[in-house]
């Protein structure tokens, strides 16, 4: 099985430390990515953080030629878990509003300043 690097048209590969996805099969695992576009967060709070790590990852399934739909699991850190988790699931349900991927939830601290939220994906090629 070959692994293949997915990086969504407009990365500047100089920049890149990590993959932002890696097919492997038919299997793509995307890495974590926090609530921000360009190196600024969409927002203060978990709902406008949580949707921008959704969009910034839903670029990245469809550079692989994936989508939201074939999402099998989702790993997710929220800084404050429990003022955080109701925000979180409202948004999570924009997403996924059928037949949910297999979630993981827990409480750690985000290696981006000001960052509530980081989200990693795994989902069919």
């Amino acid at each position: 099985m070959e692994k293949q690097l997915i990086i969504p048209e407009g990365t500047d590969v100089q920049k890149m430390v990590i993959a932002p996805a890696v097919r492997a099969g038919d299997f793509l695992f995307l890495s974590g990515t926090a609530g921000a576009k360009g190196g600024k967060l969409a927002g203060p709070d978990i709902e406008s953080q949580a949707r921008q790590a959704l969009e910034n990852l839903g670029e990245v399934l469809k550079a692989a030629g994936s989508s939201f739909d074939k999402v099998v699991k989702v790993n997710c850190y929220l800084t404050y878990p429990m003022r955080d988790f109701a925000g979180w699931n409202k948004v999570f349900k924009e997403f996924f509003p059928h037949n949910p991927p297999a979630r993981t939830t827990v409480g750690a601290p985000i290696a981006m300043e000001g960052a509530i939220i980081e989200v990693e994906l795994i989902a069919l090629a």
